[in-house]
């Protein structure tokens, strides 16, 4: 049986901070495999990632181990001389990852930050999720080497059972899940469409920094974001182009692309979050 003691203090910090920016230092690291299925009418349609969750004493931040990677590469190339040189070898060292958001929780409150890149726009919303109504269960079973118990909750849409083990005595978890007395280590909706299973927990050595500041963001509803990010799936080449970037096409390319394009979204009808 695996034991993490978890400084008393930890549990007690406020997160009393300026609105305006927000700072921390990441003690822990749980590491996730994401599994997900993109089309509600096909099985095979799967899709699987690597996610991280870092846990420090006022925020989490939980986003993709792909992205996270791409944007450490770029903090450490931003302040190299542009060239196109350069840029290229930036570009070969960043992963691929399906996934380009993060979700900031602070700690001891209801509030929930959600980031996403859409072009050359950063877009954050905020929202409060005070409390699932998790119920607790007596059931028990053996997750990545810990102790978990069941609990089951309903989020967005979707009905789930997670298994959180109080060994870690940190309610935290993947994605916008929190609340349990203890870590998720495993959450999946009842469809099986979206599971999250840990892989890994550390206490990190060197600490790492992070600011968010949301002045980095353009402050939009949900309702809103959705509805932009909707807009750039039907049709990408407007939000490019009010972008400033440009594009050369052959006569009818655009076009045929556009359709393609709108083919293969019909195929993506199956988003975490329903509500």
């Amino acid at each position: 049986m695996k034991q993490f003691y978890i400084p008393f203090i930890f549990l007690l910090i406020s997160s009393l901070v300026p609105a305006q920016e927000l700072t921390d230092k990441f003690k822990y690291k749980a590491t996730y495999d994401l599994t997900w299925q993109i089309d509600s009418t096909n099985s095979e349609s799967i899709q699987n990632e690597t996610m991280v969750l870092f846990i420090g004493d006022k925020i989490s931040r939980f986003s993709s181990e792909g992205q996270y990677i791409a944007d450490s590469i770029k903090e450490a190339y931003k302040d190299r001389e542009r060239t196109q040189q350069s840029f290229n070898e930036m570009r070969s060292k960043m992963p691929m990852s399906a996934l380009n958001f993060y979700v900031f929780k602070r700690q001891n409150s209801a509030q929930v930050s959600f980031t996403e890149k859409i072009i050359k726009d950063n877009y954050r919303y905020t929202q409060d999720i005070d409390d699932l109504n998790w119920e607790i269960l007596h059931e028990t079973k053996e997750v990545a080497g810990f102790v978990a118990q069941r609990a089951k909750a309903s989020f967005s849409g979707r009905d789930y059972t997670a298994w959180f083990t109080t060994e870690i005595p940190i309610s935290e978890g993947p994605y916008k899940f929190r609340g349990l007395p203890g870590l998720i280590l495993e959450i999946s909706d009842n469809d099986d469409y979206y599971t999250f299973k840990l892989n890994g927990f550390k206490e990190l050595n060197d600490e790492i920094f992070i600011e968010f500041d949301p002045e980095d963001y353009l402050e939009v509803s949900r309702e809103r974001f959705l509805q932009i990010k909707q807009e750039y799936a039907e049709n990408p080449f407007i939000k490019m182009e009010n972008s400033g970037i440009t594009m050369g096409f052959q006569p009818g390319q655009k076009e045929k692309l556009l359709r393609e394009h709108r083919e293969e979204l019909k195929k993506e009808n199956n988003p975490i979050e329903l509500e």
